[in-house]
């Protein structure tokens, strides 16, 4: 079994083998030719004050690929208040003040485990690729102007996969820390090789533009609905990044899974900020995720996505898929084997001669 670190998944994935992975496996699902297992979030009462160590899994298989895969995190998980905003931090409380989150790869011909290593980088492009095969399939064909709330983590593959699908020469970026904008700002013009813009509002930095992409840990809206304007195409995280109005005036909505929310199973009697203000946050009941196209069925043709140029668009990351980890995993996996990256374990430590 190939063992590889994080910095191996640095080297070994950019953004367009993200999306070519990602994009043949929602084919593939939307034709019924890969499954997935849902979320599943376990909290249990943490370590620290309102804290609760979250379990979280999820699964895919891609036949076409010969693989299936596992993704679990195991989390120190807070909710707390920042500007206002009620916010998911995981606490990084491993040794050397590190998060854990693991993806592990299995052989479809023969059951054996084929790989494992972390999902922290693999979860930021998966995510940032899913929104920019919507951008690919839904966003105006000329697209140049970007606007992008947050700039965290995730927001950087989300300017990365929109510039890969889109003739992007502009990218205006808001979010809370002035400072951490800017710094943003001057990274990801080097990384993504257009002009990125840091700007002193949300709302300065959708007005405009063609893309409109919310990449924060919020759990309350950061966008709303009088910012929005035709031809506009929408993406984000979390679906409670736009407020309902918002979605309101969209024309053509496609959502990552129709399941929107995770199974969550909780010990204890604690109420968990993340419901009341994340998943199901009041104000979306006129809206059923379960009835709206995926994002497998547009890639596969099944479904129509931008039918004028006015229209505004939205893909909704309901929720993320175990499927997308097989697809990205497995090509990492590949680029290893002719790489000689990694460090390979014994394969009879994982396998035994009694039946499960």
């Amino acid at each position: 079994m190939r063992v590889l670190t994080l910095q191996d998944t640095y080297d070994l994935l950019d953004m367009p083998m993200t999306l070519e992975a990602l994009e043949s496996a929602y084919r593939d699902l939307g034709e019924g030719n890969a499954a997935n297992v849902g979320r599943a979030d376990l909290l249990s009462p943490g370590p620290l004050p309102g804290s609760f160590h979250g379990f979280k899994t999820m699964s895919g298989s891609l036949p076409r690929r010969g693989v299936s895969a596992l993704r679990l995190n195991s989390d120190i998980v807070t909710w707390p208040v920042v500007n206002g905003q009620p916010r998911r931090v995981k606490v990084p409380r491993a040794p050397g003040n590190k998060w854990v989150g693991l993806v592990m790869l299995f052989s479809h011909d023969t059951g054996e485990p084929l790989a494992i290593f972390p999902d922290g980088f693999i979860q930021r492009m998966r995510v940032g690729g899913s929104g920019g095969l919507s951008v690919k399939y839904m966003a105006r064909p000329d697209a140049s102007v970007m606007g992008l709330i947050g700039s965290g983590w995730q927001a950087g593959s989300a300017v990365l996969a929109t510039c890969v699908v889109r003739p992007i020469k502009e990218v205006r970026v808001y979010s809370p820390d002035p400072e951490h904008r800017r710094a943003f700002a001057e990274r990801m013009t080097e990384e993504a090789g257009v002009e990125v813009i840091p700007v002193d509002s949300p709302e300065a930095a959708c007005r405009g533009a063609a893309v409109v992409s919310c990449t924060t840990n919020a759990l309350g809206h950061v966008a709303k609905a009088g910012w929005i304007e035709p031809g506009m195409h929408l993406t984000c995280v979390r679906p409670h990044e736009y407020e309902p109005a918002a979605y309101a005036k969209c024309d053509r909505i496609i959502v990552n899974c129709r399941v929107a929310e995770p199974e969550h199973v909780i010990i204890g009697d604690s109420d968990i900020p993340e419901l009341q203000a994340g998943w199901q946050h009041p104000g979306y009941e006129r809206f059923d995720w379960s009835t709206y196209p995926e994002l497998g069925e547009l890639i596969a043709g099944k479904t129509e996505g931008r039918r004028r140029i006015e229209d505004v668009t939205c893909f909704n990351n309901t929720i993320g898929l175990g499927f997308q980890f097989a697809a990205v995993g497995a090509s990492i996996l590949e680029r290893a084997q002719k790489e000689g990256r990694g460090h390979e374990l014994p394969l009879d430590w994982f396998l035994q001669d009694v039946h499960p």
